[in-house]
């Protein structure tokens, strides 16, 4: 799954990975659920980036953070989404717990990632407002990851930001392809358990712990 993510990046790291402009630097250490988070969106031959709130209302009352992509077609509203409300959404990396209290953050050499994402257009009961709800699809973890969790979001490679984002391709097809393709490549080591209180946002979470080890 993936519980909490970063995304720290200048505006042209962010223009050139992802092909939009007008975004500010971004420097978040501890992105959380219910939070406001960068989404990327296609709009013809172009992409937009918006915000979206992270996690789609569930009937409960709950929040959908994560969606496993194995069973995504098999769920209308879901499907539905997976058809017409594909994103992606940009991070620098993401945390995992082993046990209650260590925590990792894992990331790619590059520096920024995107993950699958899907998006909803709802209105907010309380302000009546309409805003944008997103939630991250997932998939079992790559088993040189599995020690860390059993499951990681779908990270969609770069060359296939266009697809993931095109209305042309069925949207269940372009996430099988996704998550047929090889592993991308992550590099992960301990962090400080301060970022188990999302209160804490600040560069010191993203460092490694200094008897970490990878």
């Amino acid at each position: 799954m993936c519980g909490r993510f970063a995304l720290v990046a200048s505006s042209n790291d962010i223009e050139q990975e992802f092909g939009v402009s007008g975004v500010g630097p971004i420097a978040r250490y501890n992105i959380a659920p219910s939070q406001e988070i960068l989404t990327i969106v296609g709009n013809g031959n172009a992409r937009v980036a918006m915000a979206s709130i992270w996690g789609l209302r569930r009937s409960d009352g709950g929040l959908l953070i994560n969606i496993r992509s194995e069973t995504a077609a098999g769920r209308p509203h879901i499907r539905r989404l997976l058809e017409h409300g594909r994103c992606i959404i940009p991070a620098s990396g993401f945390y995992e717990w082993v046990g209650p209290k260590q925590p990792y953050f894992l990331r790619t050499h590059s520096g920024l990632m995107g993950f699958a994402g899907i998006l909803v257009r709802e209105r907010d009961p309380a302000s009546g407002k309409l805003v944008l709800r997103s939630a991250i699809l997932t998939r079992a973890a790559d088993p040189t990851l599995a020690h860390l969790h059993n499951r990681m979001p779908v990270i969609v490679p770069r060359a296939l930001y266009g697809d993931w984002l095109s209305p042309t391709f069925e949207g269940d097809d372009v996430l099988r392809h996704i998550c047929a393709g090889g592993p991308i490549p992550l590099q992960w080591y301990r962090v400080s358990p301060r970022v188990g209180n999302v209160a804490n946002d600040d560069p010191s979470l993203v460092e490694p712990s200094p008897d970490s080890t990878r």
